[in-house]
């Protein structure tokens, strides 16, 4: 490599780093900012894990729909453990999952936060993983093979 091309990729290289670190300084704030506001917006679940929150998306034939969502900070993300809409045999399809998904990753970008998730269909006939691995992707999700695998969503 010529002197002025190393010169030019180590300022390159340098560069980088520092957008990288810069990108770490308040991040624990914009988490805890982050956490709040999603609380604020969904509802604590009484029953089942102490961290599953749920969005009340309105009534469908009688019955009470909700997308109940888990996600917690991990790892240096938003980590997404759950998103399922309930009761699947009424209110899924309706695009109510979507609507929380547009909200949480619209307040990753606020925040300035990353987030990950292993993508697993919970066994409802219409979304398999083809149809959830192409949902996940509309969302801004993709694999990162840096993390073993797991799909990372980079704030915009």
């Amino acid at each position: 490599m010529k002197p002025k091309l190393l010169h030019v990729y180590i300022r390159e290289l340098l560069s980088e780093q520092s957008l990288q670190s810069q990108g770490q300084e308040g991040l624990e704030e914009r988490f805890s900012a982050f956490m709040s506001e999603y609380e604020s917006m969904s509802e604590a679940n009484p029953i089942g894990r102490p961290d599953d929150r749920y969005w009340y998306m309105g009534e469908v034939d009688g019955k009470h729909c909700l997308v109940m969502t888990n996600l917690d900070v991990w790892d240096g993300a938003i980590h997404l453990a759950a998103i399922q809409t309930l009761p699947a045999s009424v209110c899924e399809g309706k695009g109510y999952a979507s609507s929380v998904m547009n909200k949480i990753v619209a307040l990753a970008d606020k925040h300035q936060v990353p987030m990950t998730l292993d993508p697993m269909p919970f066994g409802q006939a219409r979304l398999g993983m083809k149809e959830l691995v192409s949902w996940y992707k509309r969302a801004g999700f993709s694999p990162d093979y840096d993390r073993g695998g797991e799909w990372t969503r980079h704030p915009r």
